[in-house]
């Protein structure tokens, strides 16, 4: 099934991990000009190269970006911008969170909270900054996208600061949603838990909490090609009356 108009000018932050590949290669075989992002270009060549053998005619545009070095996000939208002609969305799946916060709260470092918060919700808003400019200006405006983690909404014990930031992020989108609708950009929060087949997942794999997580999923937990078709309807000219949406995808394992 096609999700996206032939032509559509998506923008994929972290298309060179499972998630964002996934994003960009069905963006691509929908007839999309993709903007792969990665942090470094080595990364972003390696990505374009395999979607490339996987879809002959995909229409690439690298845009390789270190968002931990400032000044970086809104330069990369505007010359992917350039480059495609237009913006119509924004797919951010590239999270990267500082050290010292995952795990424990009370074993946190307090002195990274502020980068925590810096690299997870400020880059996103600086993103998001930097697209609704160009969002705006098409006929049928566009959307925003922003992958987060389900502990963004339900509690859960390890999770603390990342969840807190994640939080942010949605009340984010969901005030970005409402008030961009009066020029046509749309927001929304895709939210899965634990997702196979991407290399999160294989740290807390086989005789961790993902083999856990796995059995309790009543109906199975998502990878990252059952992730990439709800992102390009969101995306897409089927999507434009919705906006403001947190949709989490997780197997049932959080209702």
């Amino acid at each position: 099934m096609q999700y996206l108009t032939p032509g559509t000018a998506i923008l994929v932050t972290g298309a060179t991990g499972g998630i964002g590949f996934e994003v960009a290669r069905h963006a691509a075989a929908d007839g999309a000009i993709v903007g792969v992002h990665g942090s470094r270009q080595e990364s972003v060549d390696a990505a374009i190269a395999r979607i490339s053998e996987l879809v002959p005619d995909a229409k690439l545009i690298g845009a390789p970006a270190n968002f931990q070095e400032d000044g970086t996000t809104g330069p990369m939208v505007d010359r992917f911008a350039e480059r495609a002609g237009k913006l119509d969305a924004l797919v951010h799946c590239a999270i990267t969170g500082a050290a010292g916060t995952q795990g424990l709260f009370r074993k946190t470092q307090p002195e990274a909270y502020a980068r925590n918060a810096e690299l997870v919700l400020g880059v996103f808003q600086q993103l998001s900054f930097a697209a609704y400019h160009h969002l705006a200006k098409q006929e049928n405006g566009g959307t925003i996208v922003a992958y987060i983690s389900d502990a963004g909404r339900f509690p859960a014990a390890h999770q603390t600061m990342l969840g807190s930031v994640f939080g942010g992020i949605i009340s984010f989108v969901r005030n970005l949603g409402f008030e961009g609708a009066r020029e046509k950009v749309r927001a929304h929060v895709i939210s899965p838990s634990y997702v196979k087949d991407t290399p999160v997942f294989e740290r807390f794999g086989v005789g961790g909490r993902g083999e856990t997580a796995e059995k309790r999923a009543g109906l199975g937990l998502p990878s990252p090609s059952d992730l990439a078709p709800l992102t390009l309807f969101l995306c897409g000219p089927d999507a434009t009356k919705m906006t403001g949406q947190v949709l989490s995808v997780n197997g049932g394992l959080n209702t």
